[in-house]
């Protein structure tokens, strides 16, 4: 059967995305870490709702497998023990993998050759087994069609683990991953329709429909957190036509080394009285 991707990489001069390496303990929440993830990743339509540790998970397995990435024929090997870091059980964490397992997802990308857009959906993890004892291994592997997709990445998103691991929410990750896979960018800002953003934000289907629902449930809480947590100014921006919203200016920028060592500062303290830390804070949602 043809494969739906040609293998063939890209020959130019713009570094591929499999060839950036990571760095420090990315699966470890208590050190510091650096995960590499395709740009095209960062910007994925989820079919399956996925929440906050079931991305988590993800890019833990893509971080432990990132070494050998370009492999297609590579079956993965992770120890639940080094999983279960930022989980509660082994329930909870079968639980995500399980999700994981069946879960779809659609990703838009430039066919290497023709640089035409095109949309795969495609499952987020392939085959895969897991050992029954309490100290036993996932394996598991990534389709090919999705590895063809890293191999002719141009684009990533540097993504620090200590910030993944202090956000709480879906929101506040997928908000983080689109800002830190833009923020190389000569223009620091994007213009995105509501409905757009809706789906980057991971906002399941059918939820949040009412545009103050999403900005009260979604986009504020996000801002909040990435502000406070990160190393990102992050705002947003409405363009209304009458009382209507239609579309959406999200804009970036790094913090001075102040406000970073800030930030850094807030994710070494509890997480208890975090939200009333940030209390007070003026809102970047802006009219």
């Amino acid at each position: 059967m043809a494969s739906i991707h040609e293998p063939k990489v890209l020959e130019d001069k713009v570094p591929g995305t499999i060839g950036i390496r990571g760095s420090g303990h990315p699966l470890d929440p208590s050190n510091v870490g650096q995960i590499i993830k395709p740009g095209e990743l960062v910007d994925f339509v989820e079919i399956t709702p996925l929440n906050r540790a079931e991305l988590i998970m993800y890019n833990q397995l893509l971080a432990h497998a990132w070494s050998d990435i370009g492999d297609r024929n590579k079956v993965h090997r992770i120890s639940k023990a080094v999983l279960r870091g930022s989980h509660e059980s082994n329930d909870r964490l079968n639980k995500a993998f399980d999700t994981l397992m069946g879960a779809w997802a659609r990703i838009q990308y430039k066919h290497h050759k023709t640089g035409e857009e095109k949309t795969l959906r495609v499952h987020l993890i392939g085959s895969n087994a897991e050992e029954k004892q309490e100290q036993g291994y996932f394996y598991w592997t990534f389709p090919s069609e999705l590895v063809a997709i890293f191999e002719n990445s141009r684009i990533w998103a540097k993504i620090k683990s200590q910030i993944m691991y202090s956000l709480s929410s879906k929101y506040s990750l997928r908000l983080y991953e689109m800002v830190a896979r833009r923020i190389g960018m000569h223009k620091q800002y994007e213009e995105f329709g509501v409905d757009k953003l809706r789906t980057l934000m991971g906002v399941p289907k059918g939820k949040l429909k009412r545009f103050a629902d999403l900005n009260q449930h979604c986009l504020k809480p996000a801002l909040a957190e990435v502000n406070q947590l990160s190393d990102f100014n992050v705002g947003i921006s409405m363009v209304k036509r009458g009382r209507t919203v239609e579309k959406l200016l999200v804009n970036w920028s790094h913090k001075d080394a102040e406000a970073i060592r800030a930030a850094a500062d807030e994710r070494e303290r509890s997480s208890i009285g975090r939200s009333a830390r940030r209390a007070g804070r003026v809102e970047a949602i802006s009219f």
